[in-house]
């Protein structure tokens, strides 16, 4: 027999293995399936972000979520881990809350904030859940209203001589509450209220040319009235203060003006109609009778 006929008949004897195998093979399928059917979210990929200390994480092949490097070691976030739906919602949350927290810290970074500050800050960001930052925020003592409040009072109080009624405004809108504000104000001694009254009259008193010192004073006060002091500590320390120019300076001052008027009026005016006008108008600026008679003595002795 030839060695051709001998191993057609040793292979008519084998098994045929193709045959076979769909059997088993079936088999194996089926329970492959089910376990991805369990198990259908797997971690392909986490790429660090340009962020420092952020990671991507992709699911099944799709960006899914983003968490700082704390919540990737803690929570093992590797290639091939398996997640539920449940976990990724989890893990999308704490990410989420990380990077709030991060971005409060950097606002936090420039100087104190307020917690409506942070609050409103965040919400421009369009963070949703805002609550736990804030807690952690308080938890590690980075935000207190009370001791913000009394730094926002001296600050403003030693840098812009601000009265307290105008810092008692400005601690509304930062969101502290009255009992804070009440509190945070008992910083600002009436000594340096009185203080700053006279340094805020000093200053506005150098602006102050060709007026009558009635005029002066009502600027004066008018000033310090919008810088946040109360009337009384107002009157206290403008009674002390000598806010009258004399008497020369004062009918320089009406000169000026009075002539600014005479000219004006002369236009459409003539005779009595003029000196009137005139008069009237340098009544309402504040000078005196005496002077304004005075100016207009001498303008009539003119012509």
């Amino acid at each position: 027999m030839s060695k051709e006929s001998k191993d057609k008949k040793k292979q008519s004897h084998m098994p045929n293995l193709i045959e076979l195998s769909p059997q088993k093979t079936s088999e194996k399928d089926t329970q492959t399936n089910e376990e991805v059917t369990k198990k259908e979210w797997v971690i392909t990929k986490v790429q660090a972000q340009k962020a420092k200390n952020r990671f991507n994480i992709f699911v099944n092949g799709q960006y899914s979520f983003a968490v700082d490097d704390t919540i990737l070691v803690t929570e093992r976030l590797f290639k091939g881990k398996e997640l539920t739906e449940s976990d990724i919602e989890d893990l999308r949350k704490k990410g989420e809350a990380s990077k709030a927290y991060q971005s409060a810290l950097n606002y936090l970074s420039f100087k104190m904030r307020s917690e409506k500050e942070i609050r409103d800050y965040l919400q421009q960001k369009d963070y949703e859940d805002i609550d736990p930052v804030i807690d952690k925020l308080k938890e590690h003592k980075l935000i207190n209203d009370l001791v913000y409040g009394k730094s926002f009072v001296r600050t403003n109080y030693q840098l812009r001589n601000d009265g307290p009624k105008k810092i008692e405004r400005k601690l509304i809108q930062k969101g502290l509450t009255n009992e804070e504000i009440l509190t945070a104000l008992e910083e600002y001694s009436l000594e340096q209220q009185k203080e700053n009254v006279m340094k805020a009259s000093e200053k506005t008193l150098k602006r102050q040319r060709n007026k009558s010192n009635r005029e002066i004073q009502q600027k004066v006060r008018e000033q310090l009235m919008l810088n946040g002091f109360e009337n009384e500590v107002i009157n206290d320390v403008l009674n002390e203060m000598d806010l009258e120019q004399p008497e020369d300076e004062e009918f320089e001052a009406l000169k000026k003006q009075g002539e600014k008027a005479w000219n004006r009026y002369s236009r459409k005016h003539t005779d009595s109609e003029l000196v009137n006008k005139t008069k009237m108008y340098l009544y309402s600026k504040g000078y005196p009778r005496e002077l304004i008679d005075r100016f207009i003595k001498e303008k009539e002795g003119m012509n």
